[in-house]
């Protein structure tokens, strides 16, 4: 059975680089990928993914929208009329498909005849004019999949017209009571509610601790930290009024509604306090506000209900009109993906029927949510990284669990969840931190509740073994793990487990049976382990190269690769999220001096999408595994409009004294080769500058200080943590280099948002230590790094270099250490029968794998592929 599963998922592994290239692409595009969207979709010409495709097109009038937590949107934004048209020919004569909407999208809910397909989009000017697009084509073939849900008029067919029909269903409500009066979890909300009934609220004002806000000049600084010090108070009461709105639905105990509705009344009246703001304080309001006119809709006096429904309808129009025009045609809005879009969905739904604009809302929610969700590529990874992952997880389970449930089809089909899977498992493995990727990537230490908890419901609705391994492996040694998140704002799926018919899977996997090596090439991240099924003997390598560049919660950290030993990290980006664009995030956190990648000349990564990088090619082995980033369009001047707007209002100098400058660089290509399972990975890099530079090649510890030896023909760098982890850099250079460690930051962090750990004492930032190896100034580098991660249970591998060669084992790596000729590098092991040749001159390029499989002798012939991105 384990034989067949790997050569199952190997042959899956091997058929994912989908319509090669030819040899190596040079891009030249400013961008793969759009803050705001300059190109329809599909594409002209495109070969779709998908039938139905979901048709997008740019906005008449782009902006970019709120900036800045805390700072109004100041652009106009007129409301529009589209048309779109669909036929078999450019005449749009036959088997034409019109439609007319008010936002930039169009989801046709019908399935198309294979062939070549036309379509066309139009402006409609407020006279009627229509103002046409060119007309484009796109092909429906063999791969494209089938994916059509049910329209928006089915669904409301289907929809509910009692109440309550959000958190459950009324039909259900007596059975799920019965399925819950022995589950620990549903008794947990009985408790919070209880003690919620003898604590009565005090006003907003008595509560929220100004302090420390009022010390601060940066007007930006002062109203993020005014909404952090506004949001304690009132996620505490979230959590109050969603556990008693809970207990009543599970006991249908009037108490809970009497004490509920009291205290909401008391939470409603904030909204005039001058400490009440942010989008996050009004949809928190919104959410209250329809759980409880849902859940006690059969209680509620006439003036209880019209205060709830002008609640509703206030919040939900400002979101409604923030989102329509802007939210289908960003690459991410964190906060409205985060949660604002799930709570304005639910409220329509909800009121749908009984608040006249509730019928728009239901229009956009739902389209928006088949046209864009629920992951912004294919591939299941998520670009924002490992922390803010989390904050989505209630968005990604609880809305297509709600469309399932009402209409009886299966949302979860969508292939993007069992491939997001895959990515809880590869990015955070049991027990381990987390791969490094994304804002506040350093306080993951280990997956938590609420990843547990997403695990857990995916393996449920996609009937998945290896979420449902990756979360039984968890709870085994940390039983009570989903309870330490309970209530959690954006994460805890409590309530969904307390509700849903769905069991875990039968079968019983192991995580030691998948591949090592994964690569989600559309988000342009990846790992490699030895050991998924014992972390503790685990020698893990992150990557990232990704065409999402650096906006949003992303970093500038293309071509950066982390190491880990025991699920504690050894070579790790550095730094601290002391705020989103505050200095030390824009100079030493999100910056590229922060991370395991390279310097030109001293000068970081782009900020925005234009900072992007992209993993052109990439091979997922048993005995050998490789992967391929390309950062050669990653440096220069910030030029984002998104990006440079935000400069401007945080005082951030995008200045060559800063780290940004005219791009001087040509080529940079980081190759990455994984020897088995023996944790060494071999790094090949290959740098060309459009004139002499200096490549500065750097490294980052955060546990433990690094130690250098600079030896005749290399450089040794070894990085330990605390859990007896290893990981020794053996640094190889075409060039004359001059070594550096320091252990201090670029820029200092310091805590204006008086942010405190669990004890209550104000948290304080250490620095870390810091490694460069920097190159006399030239126009062509190379550096070779055999980096071996281990822990306590084998001394260090012995690397031994003769010339060009070096041998570490029975592996045999030759490469061009010189700045002549064309870069190259082979690896082999005779006794496994593998090898891997890549030479920049010859075959065009390729990069030629053989490996064994099952027995059998494979080859693959690697080149460039680029996906079709979605925005």
């Amino acid at each position: 059975m384990l034989t067949l599963i790997m050569a199952f998922l190997f042959t899956i592994l091997l058929s994912t680089n989908g319509y090669a290239q030819k040899g190596i692409m040079r891009l030249t595009q400013q961008t793969l990928m759009h803050e705001v969207r300059e190109t329809p979709s599909p594409l002209d010409g495109q070969h779709i993914a998908v039938n139905p495709p979901r048709f997008m097109w740019p906005d008449k009038f782009p902006h970019l929208g709120a900036v800045l937590d805390g700072v109004e949107e100041e652009d106009f934004k007129p409301e529009v009329t589209y048309r779109i048209r669909i036929a078999r020919d450019p005449e749009f004569k036959s088997e034409v498909i019109t439609a007319e909407r008010k936002w930039a999208f169009f989801n046709p809910f019908k399935l198309f005849g294979k062939g070549i397909w036309y379509w066309q989009h139009a402006y409609v000017d407020k006279d009627g004019k229509e103002e046409w697009s060119p007309v484009y084509h796109f092909y429906v073939d063999d791969q494209t999949r089938t994916f059509n849900p049910p329209s928006l008029q089915e669904v409301l067919a289907k929809l509910p017209r009692s109440h309550p029909r959000i958190l459950l269903d009324a039909n259900e409500w007596d059975n799920i009571i019965e399925r819950n009066k022995n589950n620990p979890e549903a008794q947990a909300y009985i408790t919070k509610a209880n003690k919620c009934l003898n604590h009565p609220l005090k006003h907003l004002e008595e509560e929220i601790d100004t302090t420390q806000v009022v010390k601060l000049t940066n007007i930006v600084q002062y109203r993020s930290a005014l909404i952090r010090e506004s949001r304690k108070i009132v996620d505490r009461e979230e959590a109050n009024i969603e556990s008693m709105v809970r207990a009543y639905l599970l006991t249908k105990d009037d108490v809970y509604y009497k004490e509920g509705i009291k205290r909401l009344s008391e939470i409603l009246s904030w909204k005039n306090s001058k400490y009440f703001a942010g989008d996050f304080n009004r949809s928190t309001i919104l959410s209250m506000s329809t759980s409880a006119y849902d859940a006690w809709y059969n209680l509620l006096t006439p003036e209880e209900k019209k205060l709830l429904l002008r609640t509703i309808r206030d919040n939900g129009k400002k979101f409604y009109h923030e989102y329509v025009n802007h939210l289908e045609n960003r690459i991410a809005d964190n906060h409205v993906w985060q949660m604002t879009f799930r709570i304005l969905n639910m409220a329509a739904f909800a009121t749908y029927g009984e608040l006249p604009m509730a019928s728009t809302w239901v229009d956009y929610c739902y389209n928006e949510w088949v046209s864009r969700l629920p992951g912004l590529n294919a591939d299941g990874g998520w670009h924002n990284g490992d922390s803010y992952f989390h904050v989505n997880l209630r968005t990604l389970i609880e809305v297509p669990a709600f469309y399932s449930r009402i209409s009886g089809f299966d949302f979860f089909a969508d292939p993007w969840y069992n491939n997001n899977a895959l990515y809880v498992i590869y990015q955070q493995p049991p027990f381990s931190k987390s791969a490094g990727q994304g804002n506040s990537h350093e306080t993951k230490m280990k997956p938590n509740g609420t990843r547990v908890g997403y695990a857990d419901a995916l393996a449920r609705e996609c009937n998945n073994p290896w979420a449902a391994a990756y979360a039984r492996t968890i709870l085994e040694k940390e039983p009570d793990i989903m309870k330490k998140t309970f209530l959690g704002k954006s994460g805890d799926l409590t309530w969904y487990r307390c509700t849903t018919r769905k069991s875990l899977p039968t079968e019983d996997h192991s995580l030691a049976e998948l591949p090592m090596t994964k690569v989600f090439n559309e988000t342009g991240i990846a790992t490699m382990h030895t050991s998924l099924g014992d972390i503790d003997k685990n020698a893990m390598l992150s990557f990232r190269s990704s065409p999402y560049g650096s906006t949003s919660h992303a970093l500038a950290n293309q071509n950066a690769f982390n190491t880990f030993y025991g699920g504690k990290a050894i070579f790790y980006s550095s730094g601290h999220r002391t705020g989103f664009t505050d200095d030390h995030c824009m100079y030493s956190y999100r910056n590229t001096r922060a991370h395991n990648s390279m310097l030109v000349n001293g000068m970081t990564q782009k900020i925005g999408t234009e900072g992007y990088g992209w993993i052109p090619r990439w091979y997922e082995g048993e005995k050998i595994s490789y992967m391929v980033g390309d950062a050669s369009n990653a440096y220069g001047d910030v030029t984002s409009p998104l990006w440079l707007k935000r400069g401007e209002l945080s005082g951030t100098q995008y200045t060559p004294e800063k780290g940004w400058d005219e791009n001087k660089v040509d080529m940079f290509r980081r190759h990455i080769i994984q020897l088995g399972t023996t944790g060494v990975y071999v790094i090949y890099d290959e740098l060309e500058g459009k004139e002499a530079v200096t490549w500065s090649y750097l490294l980052h510890t955060v546990e433990l200080p690094m130690e250098m030896q600079e030896l005749p023909d290399k450089v040794k760098i070894t990085g330990k943590n605390k859990a007896g982890g290893t990981s020794v850099a053996h640094l190889f250079s075409s060039a004359k280099t001059e070594q550096a460690i320091i252990d201090t930051f670029f820029c200092a962090p310091t805590n204006w948002k008086n942010v405190t750990n669990a004890q209550g004492k104000a948290l304080k930032y250490p620095n870390h230590w810091h490694f460069s190896s920097t190159t006399v100034p030239c126009k062509t580098a190379r550096f070779l790094t055999v980096m071996d991660t281990h822990g306590n249970n084998r001394p260090d591998m012995e690397v031994i270099r003769k010339g060009n060669t070096v041998q570490v084992g029975n592996w045999v790596i030759t490469c061009n250490l010189t700045d002549k000729g064309k870069a190259a590098i082979s690896v082999t092991n005779k006794a496994e029968k593998v090898s891997l040749n890549y030479d920049a001159g010859k075959k065009e390029g390729a990069t030629i794998v053989t490996d064994q499989v099952e027995g059998k002798q494979v080859s693959k012939v690697l080149t460039d592929y680029l996906p079709d991105f979605e925005i």
